[in-house]
């Protein structure tokens, strides 16, 4: 199997939730080796390595013919020196691909390379994280580590966490990694940046695993491309998260408001976006294998009008790609979608969800949006019908060990106008994974 790389290299400013470590044990958590140093010190080894087959028929919702088959790999050991409140974390990785119709993609392969390295300082309330690191905010829908492609997301920066008695204060300014195939040759993509703070307040005891999250987050991209136009875009998001459980009841709901600029040939293009998304749940302790019936509702805007002086498409920044289903099909933008699901464990190692999704354009004008990211235009998508299909997906968890777990992904997209007028077809996707972790 061809041999590839993991995240990029570089500065910037970030930060997330991290309580204090403050002994030995905690240090070592479940790590694959870990011993004590002098002075209260820990040295931590770990290492963990996936191996992954891909279906697609055809490939790219069938823009591409015909299907497609390959497989990825991903190895990473990494080391994790701690003493004194201070923490030196480095992790490297190893990404191959074999057999990819076209060559890898961009998040596919690269030589050994840095995934992660930092040093961190951790005092009684505060953490200062500098270096390369990988970050997920919240449910992830804005901020993710993006685990579903070969190589995960990292950034390059300063990482800054304040943790109260109940509130989270995270301050972030980061820069992606432009993965590149050599060894050690990633660096941080000088045309995108991140900065932003998230503020994370958990419900009063007794409310378990309730609360409020609101973040606001700058978001900067040259280059990027709607279906109105091109150019460089200064993006701000306002949000708010819900989450919780009540008794049988769970829920997830997330509201999103994005103010900016696109700076395009033909002049600044005002940005005027939004989103709303929610996930919940209902699980009895009286139904057979812990059953819970689960409904995902999202509408993400789209352009009313693709020659106004106003850009409308709401853009998910780093979302992870598999926001509907592991085929990583659609980005979640100009789209309105209801996903019912239903979660069984018939077992305690293995879990199974099967969900069926609805997906229209939130304006017709607009295009379909597709991964990977960053947000990219199904080319010829614009204009047509609002229908872009029905999504049928079965996955399943299975923990064989300590160290291994398996997974199978099965999806149908049933092709819509929406997406037939664009020239894409029903397309078939399966994957199996193995992962073993050290």
């Amino acid at each position: 199997m061809s041999r590839g790389a993991t995240a990029g290299i570089g500065l910037a400013l970030a930060a997330a939730c991290h309580a204090p470590d403050t002994t030995a044990a905690e240090a070592c958590g479940d790590s694959g080796w870990c011993t004590g140093l002098p002075g209260d010190g820990t040295l931590a080894l770990d290492a963990s390595l996936r191996l992954r087959s891909l279906h697609y028929d055809p490939a790219r919702i069938g823009t591409q013919l015909p299907g497609d088959d390959y497989g990825l790999l991903r190895a990473l050991f990494s080391a994790d020196l701690r003493r004194a409140g201070w923490q030196a974390f480095a992790q490297l990785g190893v990404h191959g691909e074999r057999g990819r119709d076209g060559g890898p993609g961009g998040t596919d392969r690269g030589a050994l390379d840095l995934q992660q390295g930092y040093l961190a300082w951790q005092g009684t309330r505060a953490r200062l994280r500098v270096g390369r690191q990988e970050v997920s905010l919240g449910s992830a829908r804005l901020v993710s580590v993006r685990d579903g492609p070969n190589i995960r997301l990292a950034f390059d920066g300063l990482r800054w966490t304040w943790q109260g008695t109940r509130l989270r204060l995270d301050l972030l300014a980061l820069r992606p990694v432009d993965n590149r195939v050599g060894a050690f040759d990633d660096r941080s993509d000088r045309r995108t940046y991140l900065v932003g703070t998230d503020l994370d307040w958990p419900a009063p005891t007794g409310a378990p695993g309730s609360g409020i999250e609101t973040y606001l987050l700058g978001y900067g991209r040259d280059g990027a491309r709607f279906a109105a136009t091109g150019g460089d875009e200064r993006r701000t998001s306002l949000g708010v998260r819900l989450y919780g459980t009540q008794g049988p009841w769970d829920w997830n709901t997330e509201m999103v408001l994005q103010r900016g600029t696109l700076d395009s040939a033909a002049g600044n293009l005002a940005i005027r976006a939004w989103t709303v998304a929610s996930d919940t749940g209902y699980r009895s302790a009286a139904w057979p294998w812990r059953a819970r019936i689960g409904l995902k509702a999202d509408i993400a805007s789209g352009d009313d009008n693709l020659r106004d002086s106003r850009l409308q498409t709401f853009n998910a920044l780093f979302p992870k790609a598999a926001y509907f289903s592991e085929a990583s099909l659609l980005a979640p933008a100009n789209l309105i979608d209801l996903q019912p699901t239903l979660t069984l464990v018939p077992r305690a190692d293995i879990s199974t969800q099967f969900g069926v999704q609805w997906a229209w354009k939130h304006r017709r004008t607009d295009a379909v949006y597709v991964t990977p990211a960053p947000l990219t235009p199904l080319p010829r998508s614009a204009g047509g019908s609002r229908v872009i299909g029905r999504q049928y997906k079965w996955e399943t968890a299975w923990r064989a060990s300590d160290a291994w777990q398996w997974q199978l992904h099965l999806a149908w997209l049933e092709a819509g106008p929406g997406l037939r007028d664009a020239g894409a077809r029903d397309t078939f996707f399966a994957s199996i994974l193995g992962a073993w972790q050290w």
